[in-house]
C-alpha cells in the first residue's frame, strides 16, 4: 500500500531516509532545511503552475545538452534528480511513487481508486484521445509548484545552500526559471555526443554541490529501488534488479546484469531515419488531434493514415529498453530516460499544435483500459485526467485545461510566441521540420538538387543480375539519391507508405512487424540490423488477456528505401504503375515476438498488412510543406488475399 506522510515528512524532508546510496553529502540536516513552514496541510497533492520569469515571460523547457551547457542549471538539475530519487518509497511524492502512477504497483495514489476490474493497471490513458493530454499534468508533477514542489522546490533549497555569496546568486538565478529538459531523439546527436546522449551512459559521476565537488550515482543512468518490491513488479528476472536497465547483459549476471547503453544508441540510432520519415508526414499530412494523438482512432474508423505520434513515441520506448524496464508499459516510468522522452514527445505535440492551432479532440471510446477507466467508456476533452488536481477542491485537470502548455508555466523555444507573432513562429517552425525531418525525404531531395541546379552523381548499387534471388541489397547507405527528375513530375511525386493494424491484445506485450527488401536474414537476431530492413512498425502494449479486440496501428514510410532502388536501376520511377509490381515481387514482412524470435502471421489477432500510395505535392519553398493527396491501399499483404 502507498501511504501519505504528514507534511512533516514531505518529500524533501524525507530525503535522508535513503542512505548508501551514492548520493551527494551535503553534510547537513536536510530534514530541517527543507521542511514547509507554511501551515498549508492540504489533504490533496493539487499539480500546480510554475511562476513566470521574471520580465512576465514563461520559462523555456531546454533540450537536455543545452542544459548540460549551462553549469549552474545542470549541476542543480543532476543533484535534484539525484535527491528526488533518494525520498524513501513511502512518500506519495518520492521518485518511486510518482513513476508508479503509470504503471506497477497498480496502486491508488492520491486517494484515486481503481474502477471495478481496473486494477491491473496503471493510470496512463494508452490507444486513447486523451495519451497527448494526460502526460502534460504528469510530467508538471515531477517539476510544479505543489503543496510538496518536486523538482522546482528541491533545486531552489540546493541553490540556497551554496556557501559563497557570488555562487549562490548564480545559482539562485538558475533556479528561478527551471524546468525538466527534454532529450530530442528525432535528430542526429551534435559532433562529440552520442545519439543516446552520454550523460545517461555512466553509473558514477563526478558532480559540484553546495560541499564541493564529490563522486556521486549518477541519477541518470538508472533509478536504485529502496526496497525492490518483487511481487509488484510482475516480471522475472527483472522484478530481482536492484535498479533499472536498459539492454540488460543477462549472460553477464542475471539477477544484477550490467546495461548496455551502446546497444540501445545503436539501436535507437538504427531507426532515426524511420522516425524523421514518420515525423515528417505526421506534421505535413496529419490535420485532426485525434489521429494525429494516438494509435487507436485510426484504425478504430477505418482512416487512411494509420500514424500517430503515440506510435512513433513506442518506438523509443522499445529500443531505448533493449527488454530493460523502458520497454515494458508498467515498468518503463521508473527509468529516468522516461523523464525525458515524455517530454520530448509532449514538445512534438506542441509543434503540432501550433501547426494546427484550431484542431482538438473529439469524444472517442477507450481503447485500452486504464486504472480509472474501462475500454470502450468514451472519453472526451472533458474527461478527468487522474489522478491529477488543479485545486484543493478536488477539481482534476481536464483536456481543456491542458491544451497549452502555459496552463503549466512553461515552453518550448521552437513555439515560444512571447517575443514574435504566432505567424512568424510557425513559419519559422516550418523551416526546421524541413530541414529537421524533410532531409531525407524526396522533398528534401528536390529543394537540394533545385537550389544546387545540378545533377546528383548516383552511385549504383552492385546487385546480382537475378534480382534479390537471395540478395540483401543495403538500400540505407550504397545508394546516392536518383535525380529528382527521375520521380517528380509537375512537382509532384508518389509516396509509398506500409500500414500495420493489429489487436491490442494481439501477442504477449510488445512486439514489432520488420519490412525487408527481398529476404530477410536467416536468424532472427540478425533483422534489426539488415541491410535490407527498409522499416519497422514496433508494438507496444501490456502483456494482459481482457478479450478486447480493439485495434491499435502504425506506419513504416518506404520512400526513402524505393528511392535508393531508383538510384540503383532497379526501378525507374516511383508510380503506381512502376512500383506496385515491384513491390508486390520483393517487399517481405516478418513478425518477431517479445522472445525474439519468429510469430506466424496467423497467430497475430487481427493483423492486417497493407501498402497505400499518395500523390504529394512538393512545396515551393521552406515555409511550406509538402501537400497530400488522398491515401490508396495498392497491395493488402496480410489477410492475403
Amino acid at each position: 500500500m502507498r501511504y501519505r506522510l504528514p507534511l512533516a515528512g514531505s518529500l524533501l524532508a524525507s530525503c535522508l531516509l535513503v542512505v548508501g546510496q551514492g548520493n551527494y553529502d551535503y553534510g547537513a540536516d536536510i530534514e530541517s532545511l527543507t521542511r514547509r513552514r507554511d501551515g498549508n496541510d492540504s489533504s490533496l497533492i493539487v499539480t500546480g503552475r510554475l511562476p513566470l520569469t521574471l520580465n512576465g515571460t514563461l520559462p523555456v523547457r531546454p533540450e537536455i545538452r543545452e542544459m548540460k551547457e549551462h553549469t549552474y542549471r545542470w549541476d542543480l538539475f543532476i543533484l535534484a534528480l539525484s535527491m528526488f530519487q533518494s525520498v524513501s518509497q513511502d512518500d506519495p511524492t518520492s521518485w518511486y511513487q510518482i513513476a508508479g502512477i503509470h504503471g506497477v504497483p497498480f496502486q491508488p495514489w492520491n486517494g484515486v481508486e481503481a474502477v471495478p476490474q481496473a486494477n491491473q493497471s496503471g493510470y496512463c490513458p494508452h490507444s486513447s484521445v486523451l495519451f497527448p493530454t494526460w502526460h502534460r499534468p504528469y510530467l508538471a508533477l515531477f517539476e510544479a509548484r505543489t503543496p510538496n514542489q518536486e523538482m522546482h522546490r528541491i533545486v531552489n533549497v540546493i541553490a540556497g545552500m551554496f556557501p559563497n555569496e557570488t555562487e549562490r546568486r548564480s545559482y539562485q538565478q538558475a533556479a528561478s526559471d527551471f524546468r525538466i529538459p527534454y532529450w530530442d531523439w528525432s535528430i542526429h546527436a551534435p559532433e562529440g555526443d552520442e545519439h543516446l546522449p552520454k550523460v545517461f551512459w555512466d553509473s558514477v559521476i563526478t558532480q559540484n554541490g553546495p560541499k564541493g565537488v564529490q563522486q556521486i550515482r549518477n541519477p541518470l543512468y538508472a533509478y536504485q529501488f529502496h526496497p525492490k518490491d518483487e511481487e509488484a513488479f510482475i516480471w522475472a528476472p527483472l522484478n530481482s534488479w536492484d535498479e533499472t536497465k536498459r539492454a540488460p547483459d543477462l549472460s553477464v549476471n542475471e539477477t544484477a546484469p550490467p546495461s548496455n547503453n551502446d546497444q540501445v544508441n545503436e539501436a535507437l540510432l538504427s531507426k532515426l531515419s524511420e522516425v524523421q520519415q514518420r515525423l515528417f508526414i505526421l506534421f505535413s499530412n496529419y490535420k485532426d488531434f485525434n489521429t494525429f494523438g494516438n494509435k487507436a482512432w485510426a484504425a478504430s474508423q477505418n482512416l487512411s493514415g494509420w500514424d500517430s505520434i503515440e506510435s512513433i513515441h513506442d518506438i523509443i520506448h522499445i529500443y531505448g529498453g533493449m527488454k530493460g524496464h523502458m520497454t515494458y508499459v508498467p515498468l518503463s516510468s521508473f527509468d529516468p530516460l522516461f523523464l525525458l522522452h515524455h517530454t520530448m514527445t509532449d514538445r512534438l505535440v506542441s509543434i503540432w499544435q501550433l501547426l494546427n492551432p484550431t484542431s482538438w479532440m473529439t469524444s472517442a471510446p477507450a481503447g485500452e483500459t486504464s486504472y480509472t477507466t474501462l475500454k470502450g467508456e468514451m472519453q472526451n476533452s472533458k474527461t478527468a485526467l487522474t489522478p491529477f488536481y488543479a485545486s484543493n477542491d478536488g477539481t482534476f485537470w481536464d483536456s481543456d485545461m491542458a491544451r497549452t502548455t502555459e496552463a503549466f508555466g512553461y515552453t518550448y523555444a521552437d513555439v515560444d510566441i512571447s517575443y514574435r507573432s504566432e505567424e512568424d513562429v510557425r513559419n519559422e517552425l516550418i523551416k526546421k521540420i524541413n530541414g529537421w525531418y524533410g532531409t531525407s525525404s524526396l522533398s528534401g531531395i528536390y529543394t537540394k538538387q533545385r537550389r544546387s541546379n545540378r545533377r546528383s552523381a548516383a552511385k549504383r548499387l552492385e546487385l546480382s543480375r537475378v534480382r534479390f534471388d537471395g540478395q540483401r541489397p543495403n538500400v540505407k547507405f550504397d545508394a546516392a539519391d536518383p535525380e529528382s527528375s527521375a520521380v517528380v513530375s509537375n512537382q509532384r511525386y508518389t509516396e509509398w507508405i506500409a500500414n500495420v493494424a493489429v489487436n491490442v491484445e494481439a501477442l504477449d506485450g510488445n512486439f514489432g512487424v520488420h519490412f525487408f527488401l527481398g529476404d530477410p536474414p536467416f536468424q532472427t537476431k540478425d533483422w534489426n540490423g539488415a541491410s535490407n530492413l527498409i522499416g519497422t512498425v514496433a508494438i507496444f502494449t501490456m502483456n494482459r488477456q481482457t478479450g478486447s479486440e480493439n485495434k491499435i496501428s502504425g506506419t513504416s514510410p518506404l520512400t526513402s528505401a524505393m528511392l535508393k532502388m531508383v538510384a540503383a536501376g532497379e526501378i525507374n520511377s516511383l508510380v503506381v504503375e512502376v512500383a506496385e509490381p515491384f513491390l508486390r515481387e520483393v517487399l517481405q514482412f516478418r513478425v518477431l515476438g517479445s522472445d525474439g524470435e519468429e510469430v506466424e502471421p496467423n497467430n497475430v489477432a487481427g493483423l492486417y498488412v497493407g501498402i497505400t500510395s499518395s500523390e504529394v505535392k512538393l512545396p515551393m519553398g521552406n515555409t511550406e510543406l509538402p501537400q497530400w493527396g488522398s491515401l490508396v491501399e495498392r497491395i493488402q499483404m496480410w489477410p492475403s488475399s
